[in-house]
């Protein structure tokens, strides 16, 4: 580890897999176009495989890396050298991951993150299992040798049991998870973008026999044909969770949480107790009938992109159980029932914003031909939607610790230590004024930016109690 080294030459089919998928569809569409020019057309796409290829071999070669006793350096480049030299006491995350090319020869990528960047400073796309793992221990080593040199000043922190202790999700949770995930809209999306790719792709003559069958379909054949499309997009979704979080198990060794998951491609995170900025209980619509939800971890430093920066900490939990599992996993966060709601003359408040929304949507869709005025009963959905809303605000204060919760379909409760919070900002519009209401807006460090969680229509007591609790 303490001579530059170069990745495993896997790591040349990683570059030229991810970027060739940037040139797939135009790489397709030229090798299945044909016409006279198709001479020119496959010298094209040569050029497109080519280019790749030669450019991962290059990368490859002039990538090296190495450690020393106080930082991790890696040098790439061709005609411009990049050095990056990165210190170990800054490292606030060290991700392990393996992929399905990866697992094909036995090595993984890591992700090495600071706090303050705006990206992950190191990432090697293919070394050898071992040697990531030694590379971990001797950034965690390092960083307890810095610690017991400083444990003075940090005397006044309470201290976290070295406890061991572990969790794992069954599959059958997984699969139940992946039902109520509500993820069938990005499976739908997709499937529309390949629906609109389909011009292109098939013969001329196929696509002309199916444009005119669809003309012939009645309402009841679209409904059905809608009804399949979404059932596919159901089981589409729901395979895509399991496989995400296959294997997923979580662990708490020392003063850090140990994030593991997925089949194909193997995921691994790492998160210190310390750089913990606040826990997330997120429930969806479906989710909240049958009592579960998925709790998610802000940290700072680098998120899960996957995860919006946030790091899963359980996929599918009883909400109930929820206190014993962060007593068992993170000790040091408080957490309590919501104890006080928005007040019942902020129910117009929630109802108004809802109905003028779907006024406008109806007032659009009865433009369109055979849409009736019928349509406007969609105001009744903004009615239920602006319901969930209040009855989803609230918020519980502790003695260092404030608990918010809100959000419309899917329900967000925020727990947020005092001294994680950045900014605590307490706002009121002209027409909240009038009926004495107040939104509050709280901001932590997370992931490289900071993330905001808010209240809208609060009573303005409750508002001003929790800013001169914070003040």
């Amino acid at each position: 580890m303490y001579e530059p080294k170069r990745q495993h030459p896997a790591y040349i089919l990683t570059v030229f897999l991810e970027q060739i998928k940037n040139v797939l569809i135009p790489l397709i569409i030229l090798l299945v176009s044909g016409g006279k020019g198709s001479m020119f057309q496959y010298l094209f796409a040569a050029v497109l495989i080519v280019f790749p290829v030669a450019s991962a071999i290059i990368k490859w070669y002039r990538f090296t890396y190495y450690i020393t006793e106080d930082e991790f350096r890696i040098r790439s480049g061709l005609f411009v050298i990049e050095n990056t030299f990165i210190q170990k006491e800054r490292i606030q995350s060290f991700s392990i991951n393996a992929g399905f090319v990866q697992q094909l020869f036995n090595v993984v990528s890591v992700r090495i993150e600071t706090a303050g960047g705006k990206k992950a400073e190191g990432i090697l796309n293919a070394i050898p299992k071992e040697v990531a793992l030694s590379l971990k221990n001797e950034v965690l080593n390092s960083k307890k040798k810095k610690v017991g040199l400083v444990v003075a000043e940090e005397n006044s922190v309470q201290a976290v049991p070295l406890v061991d202790i572990s969790l794992t999700i069954e599959t059958r949770k997984l699969f139940l998870a992946g039902i109520t995930s509500f993820e069938v809209g990005l499976a739908f999306a997709v499937l529309a973008s390949l629906f609109s790719q389909i011009e292109d792709l098939l013969p001329h003559s196929i696509y002309v026999a199916i444009y005119n069958q669809i003309q012939t379909f009645t309402y009841m054949m679209f409904f059905i044909v809608f009804l399949g499309s979404l059932l596919l997009s159901l089981i589409f979704s729901t395979i895509r969770y399991i496989l995400k979080f296959a294997n997923f198990t979580v662990q708490r060794k020392d003063d850090r949480i140990i994030i593991t998951r997925g089949l194909f491609e193997k995921n691994e995170f790492t998160v210190s107790l310390k750089r913990i900025q606040g826990v997330v209980i997120k429930e969806g619509i479906i989710r909240q009938l049958f009592g579960y939800s998925t709790v998610y971890v802000e940290a700072v430093g680098m998120g899960d992109k996957q995860e919006q920066g946030r790091h899963v900490l359980h996929p599918f939990i009883k909400t109930k159980d929820v206190h014993l599992f962060l007593k068992n996993f993170i000790p040091s966060i408080n957490y309590d029932e919501i104890t006080n709601r928005a007040p019942k003359r902020a129910r117009k408040t929630y109802y108004s914003r809802m109905i003028i929304t779907f006024l406008l949507i109806a007032s659009g869709i009865v433009l369109l031909p055979f849409i009736h005025f019928w349509v406007y009963g969609i105001v009744l959905i903004g009615i239920f939607i602006g319901e969930l809303g209040f009855r989803n605000a609230g918020y519980t204060l502790l003695d260092r610790t404030v608990i918010i919760q809100s959000g419309y379909l899917s329900r967000t409760t925020a727990i947020l230590p005092k001294e994680r919070i950045q900014v605590l900002i307490g706002e009121q519009s002209f027409l909240q004024k009038r009926v004495k209401l107040k939104s509050i807006y709280i901001t932590i460090l997370s992931s490289q930016f900071g993330r905001t969680y808010q209240i809208r229509h609060l009573d303005e007591k409750d508002v001003n109690r929790m800013i001169g609790w914070f003040s």
